[in-house]
């Protein structure tokens, strides 16, 4: 049953508060259009025991092993600029404390000669000196980490943008099929845990910085030790009672429907869609939908999950803690009540100004670790993004080895041979090449058994969804078969290495893609050993038919069709004729071509892909949907030409250029090879393949009747 997108907005009951429960051992949280999954970790500072503690410990000791990989992962990046920073930020913690020390000498100073009628102007010189002295020296190194604080953070993001687009290009489709999203992960999360351990650091040092000053103004009488225990007592609770869900390993799915609306219209901004868009006439429809979306949405929270989540700590303890940082001041007040001549108004200054300066910087340590946990937490699914094991396993043996045919690469689709099984219960354990696709249940490929040999040329017909493209990715290994077994040249297909078979394998299809390069690096890169090799590049662009194509654009071969560009103007009045608004007008642009064009392009690179010998086995795929009739069979015959040594296998609905060249036609239906077999015998059962043909035929038949009463 279709459910019109309005219908399920107007179901979607967005959730405003914030609701929690607990199921199968764990704890769920809806926090706005999130849903969070947590493991059940329950935290009271009300209810202290020693399973807290430890919960506590291990939550920090996660944090900080993730810090140290990160530290060292960076410090390599650059060394003496790292450090420099480092001490530059402890520096800066300090400062505070040093410059309020030096303003406490001034006052007692003051303070004396007030009391003696004696002031000590070259103790008072040197102290105002002392304090100018550091000022300028932190100014100066301020302005030095300032200088080199950009090419750390440069290097910083280079780094783990080298680990998310390797990770990422390196995954294969079962893993990019999965579900899960990447595109929220980037080196932002690296760049900020670097400012925010350094922001840590600073914090660190200005705590030390003031706990040693007051300790020094109170320490007549031993009341130093107690007063700077005091003063860390609300802190140290802040600390306790902190339940953050950036350290707790979770599970999160947005499941508010608009909201999930809203972010499936706002992915068609993209430029692949745009043509769809403006001939379909959609664009108030896509609007109205996105508002639509976004009234029903209301002021439900989007901000992310993380962020969101909250202990809800009871209105007690938040006022216990509360008054915990008055205490110190309670203290000092009552020390100055029974015992006042052990005590200065110099040493009261600096006591109440290093006591709040004190409890900002907490307040700023505190927001540090927060954000270090959450950069810890963004860290550490970069690694483990390139940790991620592939789904298709590689293998270990080497191709070629000897064992392959000078004619190509013979293929058998069977059953899995079971070891250890009873002789008298294999036949009923066989099971032929199955297959579905990750998340589905259905079978793409049902119980098939085939035997190409080497050097043949194969044909695969069928309706759509018949699975002919999916035998192609079970044949190249981009996926593997969920039972039975592909054999290449007598073996294993899972036990050959994967860079070797990719080697030894060619594709053409209809979902090819070009790359946001030039047009003679998008051909070269089909033989990447030769992609600088002007020649071979433009004899395959000849064989491809896109020669002439390429020899119209102004910039020919260095043509760059879909350029990934950071362009953009702002402020500017573009229907004026200011030397901003002619700029902003010759801004680089993009090239168009038409979807044959395209098609011409990327068998160009497949031709230049056959130009390795090492190359056995290439499958073609509809790779001419958009090609006339004339390019299609020039394209045809230029593949077959380029068949010696070479197994090929093509798919396609128009029978006429290929069934006759074929060595053999395989028919498949549902998933199933239903029929195998050349034109003529295949014709003779009056099946699938004959139906589908005569279809072909009569549809061509009429065509050309009608031509001729049309005609004079």
């Amino acid at each position: 049953m279709y459910l019109s997108p309005n219908t399920i907005l107007m179901d979607s009951k967005p959730m405003k508060e914030t609701s929690s429960e607990e199921c199968d051992g764990l704890e769920t949280v809806h926090l706005g259009v999130y849903r969070i999954y947590l493991e059940k970790e329950k935290f009271d500072p009300l209810n202290f025991k020693l399973d807290t503690l430890i919960f506590i410990r291990d939550k920090w000791l996660r944090t900080a092993r993730i810090i140290w990989r990160f530290l060292r992962d960076v410090l390599p990046l650059a060394p003496a600029p790292i450090v420099l920073l480092i001490g530059s930020q402890i520096w800066h913690g300090i400062q505070s404390a040093v410059l309020a020390g030096l303003e406490n000498r001034i006052l007692q100073i003051i303070e004396r000669g007030l009391t003696t009628r004696n002031v000590d102007t070259s103790a008072i010189v040197q102290a105002i000196v002392a304090r100018v002295t550091f000022v300028i020296l932190s100014s100066f190194i301020v302005n030095r980490s300032l200088t080199i604080n950009s090419l750390v953070h440069s290097r910083i993001v280079h780094f783990y943008d080298d680990i998310i687009v390797t990770s990422r290009l390196r995954m294969d489709l079962p893993m990019m099929q999965a579900n899960l999203s990447f595109d929220h992960l980037s080196s932002k999360a690296a760049e900020e845990m670097f400012h925010h351990t350094l922001y840590f650091l600073s914090s660190v040092a200005q705590v030390l910085g003031h706990l040693g000053l007051i300790f020094i103004a109170v320490r007549t009488g031993n009341y130093g030790y107690v007063f700077a225990a005091l003063c860390l007592l609300r802190p140290a609770l802040l600390l306790l009672g902190r339940q953050i869900v950036f350290t707790r390993p979770r599970v999160v799915e947005a499941i508010n429907a608009s909201f999930l609306r809203m972010h499936a219209l706002k992915g068609l901004v993209d430029q692949k869609y745009k043509r769809d868009i403006i001939s379909g006439n959609i664009i108030d429809y896509l609007i109205n939908g996105y508002r639509q979306a976004r009234k029903a949405l209301g002021d439900t929270p989007i901000t992310s999950a993380e962020t969101q989540y909250h202990s809800g700590s009871s209105m007690i303890t938040h006022i216990m803690t509360e008054l915990s940082g008055d205490i110190p001041v309670i203290y000092y007040a009552a020390i100055a009540a029974l015992n006042p001549t052990n005590l200065s108004l110099a040493s009261i200054a600096t006591v109440q100004q290093s006591s709040s300066l004190l409890q900002i910087t907490f307040v700023s340590m505190q927001f540090a670790l927060d954000m270090l946990e959450r950069d810890a937490s963004q860290v550490q699914q970069i690694y483990d993004l390139q940790a991620m094991a592939k789904s298709i396993k590689d293998g270990r043996l080497a191709y070629p080895n000897g064992k392959e045919s000078d004619k190509g690469i013979a293929f058998e689709l069977r059953y899995r041979v079971l070891k250890y099984v009873d002789r008298s219960r294999l036949n009923r354990r066989r099971r032929n090449v199955s297959f579905s696709y990750p998340g589905s249940n259905n079978k793409a490929l049902d119980d098939v058994s085939l035997r190409i040999e080497a050097g043949e040329m194969i044909v695969v017909v069928g309706a759509n969804g018949s699975g002919k493209s999916t035998f192609v990715n079970i044949l190249t290994r981009l996926y593997d078969a969920t039972s039975g077994e592909v054999r290449v040249d007598g073996e294993d297909i899972k036990d050959y290495r994967l860079p070797d078979l990719r080697q030894a394998m060619g594709t053409l299809t209809q979902d090819h893609h070009l790359y946001p390069l030039s047009i003679g690096e998008n051909i070269g890169l089909g033989h990447v050993e030769h992609v600088d090799n002007t020649d071979m590049v433009v004899e395959a662009a000849r064989t491809g038919g896109a020669e002439k194509l390429i020899k119209k654009l102004p910039s020919g071969y260095d043509t760059v069709l879909e350029p990934r560009l950071i362009q953009y103007g702002a402020l500017v009045n573009e229907g004026s004729n200011t030397p901003l608004a002619t700029k902003l007008k010759r801004l680089k642009k993009t090239s168009g071509v038409s979807g044959g064009e395209r098609q011409r392009l990327v068998a160009a690179r497949t031709f230049m892909r056959l130009n390795s010998d090492k190359i056995k086995f290439l499958a073609v795929d509809e790779p001419t949907s958009a090609l006339d009739p004339e390019g299609e069979l020039e394209l045809f015959n230029n593949l077959r030409a380029a068949r010696k040594g070479r197994t090929m296998l093509f798919i396609t609905h128009r029978f006429g250029p290929l069934t006759q060249h074929a060595d053999r036609i395989v028919c498949m239906k549902e998933g199933r090879i239903v029929e195998s077999g050349s034109h003529a015998t295949l014709m003779e059962l009056k099946g699938e393949y004959c139906k589908m043909f005569n279809i072909q035929a009569k549809a061509f038949e009429a065509a050309v009747n009608d031509a001729q009463v049309e005609a004079p």
